[in-house]
């Protein structure tokens, strides 16, 4: 009896598992609808072009408003053929502005 019981149980758990997966148990209407605030690609980051002096760094120009890495991205983006780590004093440069 605990053998079939056992089988039964684990037959019915695999049921519900497939019928979650396959199906589902929320009905589609149901969810709530959000609507999207990521900014499109079309939007240009706001920046500020600044002419470099000696010892000047991207980050320390930018400051810590965002990641590094997002920061070099940003850089790099505005400034084609320019990479963050090879910028030259004297030299204008657009840096990104983070709110």
């Amino acid at each position: 009896m605990k053998r079939l019981t056992f089988v039964c149980s684990f037959v019915f758990i695999l049921f519900i598992l497939f019928y979650d997966l396959k199906i589902g148990t929320i009905p589609i209407q149901d969810l709530p609808v959000y609507e999207a605030s990521a900014k499109t690609a079309a939007q240009e980051p706001a920046y500020k072009t600044v002419k470099v002096k000696p010892g000047d760094t991207v980050m320390s120009i930018v400051g810590s408003a965002g990641s590094p890495d997002d920061i070099v991205k940003d850089f790099e983006a505005l400034n084609p053929n320019v990479k963050a780590n090879a910028i030259q004093a004297g030299a204008a440069y657009k840096f990104p502005v983070y709110p």
